[in-house]
């Protein structure tokens, strides 16, 4: 009987850690939200708004860009030296990711269309961190979960 009780105790924590560890924040960006594990902060500046937690920075815009291949032209006449540029679908999202090097930051900036809203955005990471790939990035996760608020 007592083990039982450990065993049925034991299964239950665990499945409180399991829940806890998918807890997400949700966030309000301008006609939209979003979610992200817990531990980021939002700063708003301006139009654009910043989430950081300790390991990444990173920035977003929702409203009107400019064309993709302007967007690359400016970056590389300000000094960044473009690393790689791919364009996808990602669920209802079409995206343009493009990634840049400068003094030492990677930005990898993604201008993403999705339920009629257009954002920009940006991962930054130092030159010896890697970009995450699917499942790690945060990024990732912005755009999975992005709506339109109702």
């Amino acid at each position: 009987m007592k083990l039982k009780s450990v065993v049925i105790l034991g299964l239950f924590l665990f499945a409180l850690c399991g829940f806890s560890a998918v807890y997400a924040d949700t966030f309000v960006v301008g006609n939209s939200s979003f979610s992200l594990p817990d531990g980021y902060m939002l700063q708003e500046s301006g139009d654009h708004v910043i989430l950081s937690n300790d390991e990444y920075v990173m920035t977003m815009y929702e409203g009107q860009i400019i064309d993709t291949n302007m967007a690359r032209t400016n970056r590389i006449n300000s000094g960044y030296t473009l690393m790689g540029e791919q364009n996808y679908t990602f669920g209802k999202a079409k995206i343009n990711q493009q990634n840049y090097m400068k003094d030492g930051i990677i930005s990898c900036v993604y201008t993403v269309k999705k339920y009629g809203q257009s954002y920009i955005i940006t991962l930054n990471l130092y030159d010896n961190q890697t970009v995450p790939e699917y499942e790690d990035n945060p990024v990732t996760m912005i755009i999975d979960t992005l709506e339109p608020n109702k």
